[in-house]
């Protein structure tokens, strides 16, 4: 269990929270470049608590700024992308990508110069635009991600929204052991076998970039102890290393980043990348296909009496968009509740790795409050050439 001031520490995420002060000292995924197009229509985006638009100006800058016009507060999200820049709906007042105000056509004495409307910095990066929105001096590099810069194999880009809180959904990826058993097909006729077979076995360590973890798991449908790199990065990502379904000898990564839209919501963004197949032949990821978003209300595309897995959610049902492993996934993070009441836990033996994870935020709590950086901030370009979130283990290295 986790005593129930150090689970407010950690899950609340506005301006002003102490987690929510380590967020903001780290660049934040906030869109996929390919959604915003250069003097394109602007995306309403909320992140941290903030509402904001994000969009790309008529030179193809991304820009991210306050969601409310700094005149009468209407939403810039029905502006009008043009001039160098983003104009509000209501009275034509024109913002740059720095929040600077450029044009105020009604006024017969322009006070431009008094304005300053919320902005923040955007970068882009592997086909994700990323934003910092932490105090200006204490801005570090963007990471440049093993995922995002490799040129070497091929990459998708995925992202989808979550209704509950981020360090649930960061801690159930984490949490590997359930591999086994919330995704194992032919539950019913394996069951029996899975509790003959050796326990899951879990290694981790504190390492740079956050905890790096090896899991060792039964997976009986395929005969296999499955071998599953799952690091946890700082502030609130996770990286999986695995053989691929299609070729257990082809190791693909999946990066993706937890952020908070609000104490209740999170957006999941995720970038696989794969290296050739053996053949010397492109990897070729599936084809991008609207998501059909998983909730209550379907009962997360459930179907027990059709399925055989624990909860009765199929792993793919053909014809459909529904993505089995991520309806699995959301139904028992948010089922939770919104927000996870740790006091209520009951940690097992493999949660040990939760704990450490937990403990790991806590330190950068403390960090940032005494004016120090937090664990895996960089800011010397040499160390940025290419950030690697996996160990020194040979399958790591592919």
């Amino acid at each position: 269990m986790l005593p129930r001031e150090q689970n407010e520490l950690l899950c609340r995420t506005d301006r002003g929270t102490p987690m929510g002060e380590v967020m903001r000292r780290y660049w934040q995924p906030v869109g996929v470049s390919d959604e915003i197009k250069a003097g394109g229509k602007p995306k309403e985006v909320k992140v941290m608590g903030e509402e904001l638009v994000l969009f790309r100006d008529d030179k193809g800058r991304p820009g991210l700024l306050g969601l409310h016009c700094s005149h009468r507060l209407t939403s810039l999200a029905y502006g009008r992308v043009e001039d160098g820049g983003i104009r509000c709906p209501f009275h034509g007042w024109l913002y740059d990508l720095n929040g600077r105000c450029l044009e105020q056509p009604a006024e017969p004495e322009p006070y431009c110069d008094r304005i300053r409307h919320p902005s923040y910095p955007c970068e882009e990066l592997g086909g994700l635009v990323f934003a910092y929105m932490g105090p200006e001096d204490k801005k570090p590099l963007l990471p440049r991600y093993e995922v995002l810069v490799r040129e070497d194999g091929t990459r998708k880009v995925d992202f989808y929204p979550i209704n509950s809180n981020y360090l649930q959904n960061v801690e159930g990826a984490v949490d590997t052991a359930h591999f086994s058993y919330l995704h194992m097909e032919r539950w019913s006729k394996v069951k029996s076998k899975l509790a003959q077979l050796a326990k899951p076995k879990i290694e981790f360590r504190e390492i740079d970039f956050g905890i790096w973890q090896k899991s060792q798991l039964p997976d009986v449908n395929r005969e296999i102890i499955d071998l599953v790199y799952g690091h946890f990065f700082m502030p609130a990502g996770f990286m999986r290393i695995q053989g691929s379904p299609r070729d257990r000898t082809l190791i693909q990564k999946f990066q993706s980043w937890y952020v908070p839209m609000d104490d209740e919501h999170t957006m999941r963004y995720q970038v696989a990348f794969s290296p050739p197949e053996k053949n010397g032949r492109p990897f070729e990821w599936p084809p991008a296909t609207p998501y059909e978003q998983p909730g209550p209300w379907n009962e997360y595309y459930r179907k027990y009496e059709e399925t055989d897995t624990i909860c009765g959610i199929p792993l793919s049902t053909p014809g459909s968009n529904v993505k089995g492993f991520l309806a699995q996934d959301s139904m028992v993070n948010e089922t939770q509740g919104l927000i996870v009441d740790r006091t209520q836990e009951h940690l097992g033996f493999h949660d040990k790795v939760l704990a450490a994870q937990r403990v790991m935020c806590l330190v950068a709590i403390e960090d940032v409050r005494k004016g120090r950086d937090p664990k895996h901030v960089i800011r010397e370009p040499e160390k940025n050439k290419i950030v690697y979130v996996r160990g020194e283990d040979e399958i790591e290295l592919a």
